[in-house]
Order: C-alpha cells, then sequence, then structure tokens
C-alpha cells in the first residue's frame, strides 16, 4: 500500500476521532446524562455514549474516506460536485415518475428482475427533461456522495453505504435518493444518453442482503468491484489497513487520553 493511501486513511480516522472526543462533546454529553438516573456512573455513560455515536458515524466515515481515496486515486478525476449538498433541478412529471416506480417495483406482480425497467425509467427520465424549459422544474437539495470521470469520458454517481443492513423503510429512501439524484445530475451536466452518467450503488461492506428490488445488479456494487472497475489503489489495501488501525499507537493514545479526560472530568 502507498504511503499516500495510509495517510489518507489515518487522516480521516483522526478527524472523526477529534471531532467526537472534543471537550465540547464530552460537556454535551455530561450535560445530557446529569439529568438522567441511572445506576450506571455517568463518567462510563459518557465514554460508551462517545463510542456509539463513533459506531454510528462510521457509515459516515466510510462515504468520507472513499471520496478521500478516489480524490488521490490517478485512474479518475474527481468532480468539483462530489460530496457536496448541492441543489439539483428536474421537473415535476420526474419526481411523480420516479415515485411510481418505487411504488410499482414494491407490487406482487412486478418482475423479478428490474433491469429493462430501470432503463425504460432512464430513459423517460432523460426524455422529459429534454423536452423542458428550466421554468418548468423545480429544485431539490441532494447529497452528491461521489461523482468522478474516468478517461473515456464516462461520468460515475455513486451513493456510497457502508453495509447492505438497512431496515426496509430506509432501503427504499436510499434507493429513491438514489434515482432523484441521478436524475438532477442529468440536467445538470446535460446529459444526452444514460450511457453518460453511470449510477452506483456502492456498498463498502462486501455482504449481500437485498437483491435488486429497485436498482439492476449491474448498478449494484460491492466490496472491491468498484475498486477493481475503476480505481487504481486497491480494495485489500484499504480494508486491511483499516482492520488494523485500531492497535495503531496514536489511536490508542487517542481513546485513552478520551478516557481520562472524562474519569477526571468535574461534572458537578
Amino acid at each position: 500500500m502507498s504511503s499516500q493511501v495510509k495517510q489518507i486513511i489515518r487522516k480521516t480516522v483522526l478527524e472523526m476521532l477529534d471531532d467526537s472526543m472534543s471537550s465540547r462533546n464530552i460537556r454535551k454529553m455530561a450535560e445530557k446524562h446529569a439529568e438522567k438516573v441511572h445506576f450506571v456512573p455517568i463518567r462510563y455513560r459518557i465514554i460508551g455514549g462517545i463510542l456509539q455515536g463513533l459506531n454510528i458515524k462510521f457509515g459516515n466515515f466510510i462515504e468520507q474516506l472513499l471520496r478521500n481515496i478516489v480524490e488521490i486515486d490517478s485512474g479518475v478525476k474527481i468532480m468539483e460536485d462530489s460530496g457536496k449538498k448541492i441543489k439539483l433541478y428536474f421537473t415535476p412529471e420526474t419526481d411523480s415518475l420516479i415515485d411510481s416506480y418505487i411504488t410499482e417495483r414494491q407490487l406482487p406482480d412486478s418482475p423479478d428482475d428490474c433491469s429493462k425497467m430501470f432503463s425504460g425509467l432512464l430513459d423517460k427520465i432523460l426524455r422529459i427533461e429534454r423536452a423542458a424549459a428550466d421554468d418548468q422544474r423545480q429544485g431539490i437539495t441532494k447529497d452528491v456522495d461521489g461523482l468522478f470521470q474516468v478517461d473515456e469520458g464516462l461520468l460515475v454517481y455513486t451513493e456510497l453505504k457502508y453495509n447492505d443492513d438497512h431496515d426496509t423503510g430506509k432501503f427504499v429512501d436510499i434507493n429513491r435518493k438514489f434515482i432523484k439524484t441521478w436524475a438532477g445530475l442529468a440536467v445538470r451536466y446535460r446529459i444526452q444518453t444514460k450511457n453518460e452518467l453511470l449510477p452506483i450503488l456502492y456498498y463498502f461492506n462486501p455482504t449481500k442482503r437485498y437483491g435488486p428490488i429497485y436498482t439492476p445488479s449491474k448498478n449494484i456494487m460491492r466490496g472491491s468491484q468498484l475498486f477493481d472497475k475503476f480505481l487504481h489503489i486497491s480494495y485489500d489495501d484499504v480494508d486491511g489497513y483499516l482492520s488494523e488501525i485500531g492497535d495503531d499507537p496514536e489511536i490508542l493514545a487517542i481513546f485513552d487520553k478520551m478516557y481520562k479526560t472524562v474519569r477526571n472530568q468535574k461534572l458537578n
């Protein structure tokens, strides 16, 4: 693994720890738990809360890490909108079309393979938006998790997730947001055919839970697949270093310092 990739991983980890273990956050946790009666000592509840918060934030951490990795990868060009919350525009007709598609895919007579329906949906979105004027479109703010361009000119939009383990409602929301963001990006980048902007729903963890209910298999990638297809950086290197970094002396020292800070904190 290159030292640059290691530095990116460490930098991303340290940024997250710095925010979660700051004195400000510890004071905030102390105020929160001081109002609750519990047999577990408040200091340990604060530590537990910090650790739980880090666990919850891990998905966001993976998203940020992947953006940072793509940014330094020599095989692709990161786009300016990548990792940003931006206002995207498309017509109410497109908005309703996507909602109807999501609903239709939940019906018992909807085919198991959604490839044809999904492809048709993207074609319809482009036809609608090509015929629309700017004043017919509505703005909606979306997070663009990842957006990069390969040497051949193809734009790749990625919805980044750590794990394929979301509950049913959240899973539906992810796919709805994924398609609507693609529609807004298609308008923003004046996409003429669906082959110019590839939508990929990517899970860092390769374990599969959900099948291709809303998004076809060819538009879902897990584990090393995104790295193998587009990036020069090795997935195994990133995954391997992540599994070891918890034993890094600098990381351990941060957790030790957090414990001492909480242990010695004046809570009254």
